[in-house]
């Protein structure tokens, strides 16, 4: 089982990159997030934005732990005044279903 949290957003003040990447590394490595993709990103079709962050967990239940956590809560609120995107978690295909079944993405 694996579930993704994915950032896909737009840099506007890529003078605190640096920080925001320094903030969350012992956050990834305390929910044992692996670093799937950190890149700059090119639309094939429609529109897009720059930049793309997923990482992997064990499961749905731990990458939302990690999403909620007050350390990334606190993390939040700076790539929220560097960047503008979005976020979302992802369950992996095994877990699809149970995750849709708890009502998970009605609320």
């Amino acid at each position: 089982m694996a579930a993704y949290v994915i950032y896909h957003y737009e840099i506007t003040d890529r003078s605190q990159i640096d920080e925001l990447t320094r903030l969350s590394l012992p956050v990834n490595e305390k929910y044992h997030a692996k670093l799937i993709i950190g890149s700059p990103v090119k639309a094939l079709e429609g529109t897009t934005f720059t930049h793309i962050v997923m990482l992997e967990f064990k499961n749905f239940e731990t990458a939302k732990e990690y999403y909620y956590s007050v350390e990334n809560k606190e993390i939040t609120i700076l790539r929220n005044k560097i960047t503008s995107g979005w976020a979302t978690i992802v369950p992996g295909d095994s877990e699809t279903q149970a995750v849709v079944d708890s009502g998970y993405f009605n609320a």
